[in-house]
């Protein structure tokens, strides 16, 4: 019993129950032998977590903000729970950005991939996709202090107006 005392970190109760004494009794018997138990250790320890240095490892690349959850747990192969569970601690800790992984919609992720490689106006990236007002979901996450960086495509005035008498033309044939 004094080797199990000293060596495991089961809790008095379960010690107690294996030795069928109370769990009082075991912590009181510790206490006058001088028993030093072994402290578990608290907390989830995420450098030893393949998970929480998968998901460390997808944080770092660029644009990663811009990454929806379901493609995050699904490049990690993890249940809903276990994906979710990590990442809560990874942002307690500091170790990822707090809007990492926020994104929930697979549209607006393909939209943001478009976003940051083709030289496209916003308008056609959201017709693409799928999704009505993709301007007002730059918007807002810039309001929320993301790190949107400006459009690639240049809105040319004179370019617009030419497009715009074409439609025109097309209109009246």
């Amino acid at each position: 019993m004094v080797r199990d005392l000293k060596e495991t970190t089961l809790s008095s109760k379960k010690l107690g129950k294996k030795y069928g004494v109370s769990g009082q009794a075991v912590y009181g018997f510790c206490k006058r032998q001088g028993i030093k138990r072994p402290v578990k250790s608290k907390g989830h320890q995420t450098g030893e977590c393949r998970l929480c240095q998968k998901l460390i490892q997808i944080s770092k690349a660029p644009h990663s903000e811009f990454i929806s959850s379901d493609t995050i747990r699904k490049e990690m192969g993890a249940s809903k729970g276990k994906y979710f569970q990590h990442l809560r601690t990874l942002r307690s800790k500091g170790l990822v950005s707090q809007r990492f992984g926020r994104i929930r919609s697979k549209r607006i992720e393909e939209a943001y991939a478009i976003y940051f490689t083709k030289r496209l106006s916003i308008l056609t990236i959201g017709r693409k996709v799928g999704i009505k007002n993709f301007y007002s979901t730059i918007r807002r996450h810039m309001e929320l202090g993301w790190n949107v960086p400006p459009s690639l495509y240049v809105y040319d005035r004179q370019e617009r107006r030419r497009i715009q008498n074409e439609i025109q033309r097309r209109k009246q044939r």
